[in-house]
């Protein structure tokens, strides 16, 4: 699909706000409270037809000693990674379909693995610049209004923050609040546009000990760069996934040429146009969602929502990367975690994999799927890993270092 028009990229994000607004009460925004939407969109090239198929909304992230090595509880819980992950079980649903010959969007090639459909796109909308490099973004006079509004705290998501200097006739830039890497230079923090130094990995903020999640520009450009479907999904399609359009919101700061910096060109040497498999377009909706952030007295939202396009229409609140509602007893049970958390989504893969003999003997050999730690599993996706090695020493030179505990198998498999 060819640039879209603003008619429609106007249509696509009335859509995601729509989907919103329908969602149950649960989880969602209260008086006094914000929160940032993303959403994934399926468009079909022959109907011309779109339709919300994942979101979430958040903009929370636990710190490093509350990582779980069972993979039950979720890290980062901002929207984009909530919306992303919700894709992955519409995608899984899709696959499992393709395999029992229902109506899906893969079809089943060379016996085992699968392959999307040509005319099916997707489309990535967010209600504001993604945390990280992205929210780096030179002034204008135009935004002057809402970046004194803004200035005063960390995103705590709030990463569009502003320097109170805007005042000032000098040239300025909207500050984040995500950190360089602790092994990298750090920011000079001098004024004007000279806080912040651009186009490197930093991790989100947290409250207490600092997280190891990398920013959501670091995320979104590594999909750009590797595909959305990440490195399980991956041993079982025959070609790596991109989103081709992405929409951001209005009312809050936008610049497309940051949006290149951030998620396609970074310092590397090497052109986008020569390294990326599927170059992405940008678009601004003229649309604002409501419950983008309009006061510096406004509290970020506690939860996170996440709802996708499934035949039990997948619905689910976050709440310090738990399932709201699971009691204190339960908190740690592993069947109690989010439908999202690793633990899940890994036995989703598990579940596929038994369903299909040749595709398990192809990834597995004749080892029970069972004995698998799901780092180990992950690690059997060549390709994706020598992609990611690649886009790690060439695009983002650096990249968090995370402690290789997700070593978990899962016993019990449908």
């Amino acid at each position: 699909m060819p640039n879209l028009n603003q008619t429609l990229v106007d249509e696509i994000a009335e859509s995601c706000i729509r989907s919103y607004r329908n969602l149950p009460k649960a989880g969602k925004t209260v008086n006094n409270e914000w929160t940032v939407l993303s959403c994934i969109v399926q468009y079909d090239t022959l109907t011309k037809s779109h339709e919300v198929v994942s979101l979430g909304t958040g903009s929370k992230c636990i710190g490093a000693n509350k990582l779980s090595s069972q993979g039950n509880i979720l890290n980062d819980s901002h929207a984009e990674v909530i919306a992303r992950r919700g894709f992955l079980i519409y995608l899984y649903e899709n696959i499992s379909n393709a395999n029992e010959n229902k109506q899906s969007i893969f079809v089943l090639k060379d016996h085992y693995k699968y392959t999307l459909k040509d005319n099916i796109e997707f489309i990535f909308y967010s209600s504001q610049m993604p945390c990280g490099d992205a929210s780096i973004i030179p002034k204008t006079e135009d935004s002057s209004d809402i970046c004194e509004l803004l200035s005063s705290n960390k995103r705590e998501a709030q990463d569009d923050l502003c320097d109170v200097e805007n005042k000032k006739k000098k040239v300025d830039i909207h500050r984040t609040g995500a950190k360089r890497l602790l092994h990298d230079e750090q920011d000079p923090k001098e004024s004007g546009e000279n806080y912040h130094r651009v186009a490197h990995v930093r991790t989100k903020p947290g409250r207490g000990d600092r997280t190891l999640s990398v920013s959501c520009s670091d995320k979104i450009a590594r999909w750009i760069h590797c595909g959305v479907q990440g490195s399980l999904l991956h041993l079982i399609l025959l070609k790596f996934i991109f989103i081709k359009h992405f929409i951001l919101g209005s009312g809050v700061p936008y610049s497309e040429e940051t949006l290149h910096r951030a998620l396609l060109q970074r310092e590397s040497e090497v052109t986008f146009e020569d390294r990326l498999k599927e170059i992405p377009y940008f678009y601004r909706t003229s649309l604002i969602f409501p419950h983008v952030r309009t006061d510096i007295n406004q509290r970020p939202a506690a939860s996170s929502v996440v709802w996708a396009k499934t035949e039990n229409i997948l619905f689910e609140v976050a709440v310090q990367g738990k399932k709201l509602g699971v009691t204190k007893k339960k908190a740690n049970d592993l069947s109690s975690s989010l439908g999202i958390s690793k633990y899940k989504l890994y036995k989703k893969f598990l579940e596929l994999l038994n369903t299909n003999k040749e595709l398990k003997e192809n990834i597995c050999g004749t080892e029970p799927v069972e004995n698998i730690p799901y780092n180990e599993m992950k690690r059997k996706a060549i390709q994706y890993q020598e992609q990611w090695s690649e886009t790690k020493e060439v695009f983002f030179k650096s990249w968090t270092l995370k402690p290789d505990i997700w070593n978990f198998c899962i016993n019990k498999i449908s």
